[in-house]
């Protein structure tokens, strides 16, 4: 079956449909940006973030701006959230300095996981975000049924790409959250994922009905992705093939039809994805959120929370207090100190 390639420059309806269909949160935070024309990192000013992507301020040439970037998102302590990331576009501001919009192409399993966190506990505790801006990310799920079909997924998926059809359209160019559930044992996994192309299949008696082809790609490094197939299929029990099976030789499309759906929840994860505070805690992230964006006020809440009368009793679990820590390190980097943290005596934790 031949693949029809949509056009997916950053210019293109597929490229303008995949950013109105992500949610922006407005955090203004500095970055580490590595460009490859300049042999240090710059710092620059991030403005927005979503799922697909971010926008910065950077006081550097126009024509640095090119190609693949790496982003280096503050994280606990001296940690950091690494991104290649893509230009799609740039702007020269009154102010000299130029407005980047970049478009994330790769990001390691760890930074992935991390991208995520962030994004959801951003989410939760802006207040002022609209609800109709679109979802943080538009999310697939497919239900894997036996180890063979798994096996072949993987294989497909190590060589960088995956071929699925689906009952809703999609566009190419689009960044999505592919979700991969095996029934039974069968492992379950996430991974990043951009259409790269769409095609619209017929099928005989199933004239009533839409159903689409997807060729994707995967925006993780490619060795990562390899490593981790092999550790996967390593774990599948032995696979029996029957040579009377109806399906041997089928295509890729009516191989995969009954496997792949939308899900009905188009936020980022799912309850088992949640964060410690969102899972068990929402009133601590409740509070948080409503002083979002006053130092003075963030600082007596979360004193409280960590050293009052709300503190857990025990004590936080230890994953509740990294992402305690982790939303005051981003609040102290976008918005700034208290004036009592403002002593030698009680360094930021931004770095």
């Amino acid at each position: 079956m031949t693949k029809r390639s949509e056009d997916s420059s950053p210019n293109s309806p597929a490229s303008v449909a995949n950013r109105r269909t992500q949610r922006r949160i407005c955090v203004r935070i500095p970055i580490q940006v590595f460009l490859p024309t300049l042999s240090e990192p710059i710092t620059a000013m991030n403005q927005d973030i979503s799922w697909g992507g971010a926008q910065f301020v950077a006081d550097v040439p126009l024509d640095s701006l090119t190609g693949t970037l790496r982003l280096m998102f503050p994280w606990r302590g001296s940690e950091k959230v690494s991104i290649d990331a893509e230009v799609v576009r740039a702007q020269r501001l009154g102010s000299g300095h130029h407005q980047v919009a970049v478009r994330f192409a790769s990001l390691s399993p760890r930074s992935q996981a991390r991208l995520e966190k962030l994004l959801r506990m951003l989410d939760a505790a802006d207040d002022s975000k609209d609800r109709d801006a679109g979802a943080l990310a538009r999310e697939l799920e497919v239900v894997v049924e036996d180890a063979a079909a798994m096996r072949e997924m993987l294989e497909q998926i190590a060589a960088g790409r995956l071929n699925i059809t689906v009952f809703e359209a999609y566009e190419a160019g689009q960044s999505i959250r592919l979700s991969i559930r095996g029934a039974d044992a069968l492992p379950g996994f996430l991974l990043r994922a951009r259409v790269r192309a769409v095609e619209r299949v017929k099928l005989d008696g199933f004239a009533q009905s839409e159903l689409f082809g997807l060729e994707l790609g995967f925006e993780h490094p490619i060795p990562a992705i390899k490593t981790f197939v092999d550790l996967l299929i390593a774990q599948l029990p032995p696979v029996w093939k029957d040579p009377e099976s109806s399906f041997a030789g089928a295509p890729n499309w009516l191989r995969a039809m009954h496997l792949a759906r939308q899900t009905e929840d188009h936020t980022l994860g799912d309850h088992g994805d949640a964060s410690l505070l969102e899972s068990r805690f929402p009133d601590a992230l409740r509070s948080l959120r409503f002083v979002w964006g006053d130092p003075e006020a963030f600082d007596l809440v979360f004193q409280d929370l960590t050293l009052g009368d709300r503190v857990e009793p025990g004590g936080w679990p230890k994953d509740a207090w990294d992402e305690l820590g982790l939303l005051q390190d981003v609040h102290d980097c976008a918005y700034g100190l208290p004036a009592a943290r403002m002593s030698r005596l009680r360094p930021t934790r931004c770095r």
